[in-house]
Protein backbone atom coordinates (compact mmCIF):
# COMPACT_ATOMS: atom_id res chain seq x y z
CA UNK A 1 0.00 0.00 0.00
CA UNK A 2 0.92 3.36 -0.74
CA UNK A 3 2.08 5.84 2.15
CA UNK A 4 -0.30 8.37 0.59
CA UNK A 5 -3.65 5.38 1.00
CA UNK A 6 -1.79 4.78 4.98
CA UNK A 7 -2.28 7.96 5.75
CA UNK A 8 -5.70 8.56 4.29
CA UNK A 9 -7.15 5.67 6.40
CA UNK A 10 -5.47 7.10 9.51
CA UNK A 11 -6.84 10.16 8.37
CA UNK A 12 -10.41 8.45 7.71
CA UNK A 13 -10.43 6.50 11.18
CA UNK A 14 -9.44 9.39 12.86
CA UNK A 15 -12.67 11.11 11.58
CA UNK A 16 -14.96 8.01 12.67
CA UNK A 17 -13.47 8.54 16.22
CA UNK A 18 -14.58 11.65 16.30
CA UNK A 19 -10.95 13.42 16.14
CA UNK A 20 -9.23 15.45 14.23
CA UNK A 21 -7.72 14.43 10.86
CA UNK A 22 -4.40 15.48 12.18
CA UNK A 23 -2.78 17.77 13.86
CA UNK A 24 -0.12 19.34 11.40
CA UNK A 25 0.76 22.77 10.47
CA UNK A 26 -0.36 23.83 7.35
CA UNK A 27 3.31 23.85 5.49
CA UNK A 28 3.19 20.18 6.94
CA UNK A 29 -0.03 19.62 4.87
CA UNK A 30 0.96 20.70 1.56
CA UNK A 31 4.33 19.78 1.95
CA UNK A 32 2.43 16.31 2.13
CA UNK A 33 -0.09 17.05 -0.62
CA UNK A 34 2.74 17.84 -2.82
CA UNK A 35 4.20 13.94 -2.23
CA UNK A 36 1.12 12.41 -2.75
CA UNK A 37 0.34 13.91 -6.06
CA UNK A 38 3.65 13.54 -7.19
CA UNK A 39 3.46 9.94 -6.11
CA UNK A 40 0.07 9.53 -8.03
CA UNK A 41 1.12 11.18 -11.35
CA UNK A 42 4.21 8.87 -10.85
CA UNK A 43 2.47 5.63 -11.06
CA UNK A 44 0.07 6.71 -13.32
CA UNK A 45 3.13 8.14 -15.61
CA UNK A 46 4.67 4.71 -14.92
CA UNK A 47 1.80 2.79 -16.38
CA UNK A 48 1.05 4.82 -19.54
CA UNK A 49 5.00 4.91 -20.51
CA UNK A 50 5.04 1.59 -19.74
CA UNK A 51 2.23 0.40 -22.05
CA UNK A 52 3.63 3.41 -24.62
CA UNK A 53 6.57 1.89 -24.81
CA UNK A 54 5.52 -1.99 -25.19
CA UNK A 55 3.63 -0.96 -28.68
CA UNK A 56 5.92 0.92 -30.15
CA UNK A 57 8.50 -1.97 -29.30
CA UNK A 58 6.20 -4.22 -31.00
CA UNK A 59 6.28 -2.12 -34.10
CA UNK A 60 10.12 -2.09 -33.85
CA UNK A 61 10.27 2.13 -33.19
CA UNK A 62 13.02 2.42 -30.09
CA UNK A 63 13.70 5.81 -31.08
CA UNK A 64 10.11 6.93 -29.94
CA UNK A 65 10.44 5.22 -26.47
CA UNK A 66 10.05 7.39 -23.94
CA UNK A 67 12.07 7.24 -20.89
CA UNK A 68 10.98 8.12 -17.13
CA UNK A 69 13.53 8.94 -14.27
CA UNK A 70 12.83 10.35 -11.06
CA UNK A 71 14.95 13.40 -10.01
CA UNK A 72 15.90 14.24 -6.28
CA UNK A 73 17.45 17.06 -5.10
CA UNK A 74 17.42 20.16 -5.13
CA UNK A 75 13.94 19.65 -6.55
CA UNK A 76 11.74 16.51 -6.15
CA UNK A 77 10.03 15.59 -9.60
CA UNK A 78 9.90 13.38 -13.01
CA UNK A 79 11.58 13.88 -15.81
CA UNK A 80 10.21 12.02 -19.18
CA UNK A 81 13.04 11.61 -22.04
CA UNK A 82 11.91 11.06 -25.64
CA UNK A 83 14.96 11.73 -28.43
CA UNK A 84 15.82 15.33 -27.79
CA UNK A 85 12.93 16.56 -26.13
CA UNK A 86 11.76 16.59 -22.36
CA UNK A 87 8.49 16.66 -20.10
CA UNK A 88 9.73 17.94 -16.64
CA UNK A 89 7.56 18.07 -13.58
CA UNK A 90 9.49 19.58 -10.42
CA UNK A 91 8.05 21.02 -6.68
CA UNK A 92 9.47 25.06 -6.60
CA UNK A 93 7.58 25.59 -2.88
CA UNK A 94 4.09 24.72 -3.14
CA UNK A 95 3.77 24.98 -6.82
CA UNK A 96 4.37 21.69 -9.63
CA UNK A 97 6.00 23.62 -12.37
CA UNK A 98 5.66 20.75 -15.98
CA UNK A 99 7.81 22.04 -18.58
CA UNK A 100 7.81 20.68 -21.89
CA UNK A 101 11.94 21.22 -23.20
CA UNK A 102 13.66 20.82 -26.83
CA UNK A 103 17.48 19.75 -26.18
CA UNK A 104 20.03 21.51 -28.64
CA UNK A 105 23.60 21.18 -29.44
CA UNK A 106 24.77 23.03 -26.18
CA UNK A 107 21.53 24.29 -25.15
CA UNK A 108 17.57 23.80 -23.85
CA UNK A 109 15.21 25.98 -25.80
CA UNK A 110 12.03 26.14 -23.33
CA UNK A 111 8.16 25.16 -25.65
CA UNK A 112 5.46 25.05 -22.99
CA UNK A 113 5.05 25.07 -19.65
CA UNK A 114 2.31 24.91 -17.29
CA UNK A 115 2.37 25.32 -13.05
CA UNK A 116 -0.14 23.77 -10.75
CA UNK A 117 -0.46 25.46 -7.18
CA UNK A 118 -1.70 23.27 -3.94
CA UNK A 119 -4.27 25.58 -2.23
CA UNK A 120 -4.80 24.93 1.52
CA UNK A 121 -8.54 24.78 2.50
CA UNK A 122 -10.11 26.54 5.79
CA UNK A 123 -10.74 22.30 6.51
CA UNK A 124 -7.29 21.07 5.71
CA UNK A 125 -7.89 20.03 2.63
CA UNK A 126 -5.73 20.93 -0.53
CA UNK A 127 -7.27 21.22 -3.86
CA UNK A 128 -4.84 21.65 -6.83
CA UNK A 129 -5.10 24.52 -9.07
CA UNK A 130 -3.55 25.55 -12.51
CA UNK A 131 -2.23 29.37 -11.97
CA UNK A 132 -3.26 30.37 -15.99
CA UNK A 133 -6.94 29.62 -15.62
CA UNK A 134 -7.55 28.56 -11.35
CA UNK A 135 -9.10 25.33 -13.13
CA UNK A 136 -8.79 22.98 -10.43
CA UNK A 137 -6.40 19.76 -11.98
CA UNK A 138 -5.87 16.38 -10.69
CA UNK A 139 -2.88 13.64 -11.53
CA UNK A 140 -4.78 11.89 -14.29
CA UNK A 141 -6.18 15.61 -16.24
CA UNK A 142 -2.49 16.78 -15.96
CA UNK A 143 -0.99 13.13 -17.92
CA UNK A 144 -3.95 13.39 -20.11
CA UNK A 145 -3.04 16.54 -21.27
CA UNK A 146 0.80 16.87 -21.14
CA UNK A 147 1.77 12.89 -21.83
CA UNK A 148 -0.67 12.33 -24.39
CA UNK A 149 0.50 15.41 -26.74
CA UNK A 150 4.19 14.72 -25.70
CA UNK A 151 4.31 10.66 -26.51
CA UNK A 152 1.94 10.99 -29.48
CA UNK A 153 3.60 14.15 -31.25
CA UNK A 154 6.62 15.46 -28.82
CA UNK A 155 7.53 19.33 -28.19
CA UNK A 156 6.12 20.01 -31.89
CA UNK A 157 2.54 19.61 -30.76
CA UNK A 158 3.06 22.49 -27.95
CA UNK A 159 4.41 24.83 -30.94
CA UNK A 160 1.40 24.77 -33.03
CA UNK A 161 -0.70 27.21 -32.58
CA UNK A 162 -4.58 26.87 -31.92
CA UNK A 163 -7.01 27.87 -33.93
CA UNK A 164 -9.59 28.51 -31.40
CA UNK A 165 -8.60 29.02 -27.49
CA UNK A 166 -10.89 26.81 -25.29
CA UNK A 167 -12.05 29.91 -23.42
CA UNK A 168 -13.96 30.87 -26.58
CA UNK A 169 -15.53 27.26 -26.87
CA UNK A 170 -16.80 26.92 -23.65
CA UNK A 171 -14.47 23.35 -23.48
CA UNK A 172 -12.28 22.19 -21.03
CA UNK A 173 -8.70 23.58 -21.37
CA UNK A 174 -7.42 20.44 -19.93
CA UNK A 175 -9.05 18.34 -22.50
CA UNK A 176 -6.75 16.28 -25.35
CA UNK A 177 -6.22 18.35 -28.11
CA UNK A 178 -5.70 16.89 -31.74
Amino acid sequence: MKHSELLWIQNMARLACGQSPTGQQPTEILNQAIAFFLEDLTAILHGHVNYFNDLVMQNDRPELAVRIFRLGVPRSGLMLLRGKEKLVVQNEGFRLRIRIVQVHAYQEQSVDAFDVDAVLNSDNSVTWVATHDRQRVNPLLLVQEYLGRFMGHGAQAFLRPKSVSARQTGANPLELQP
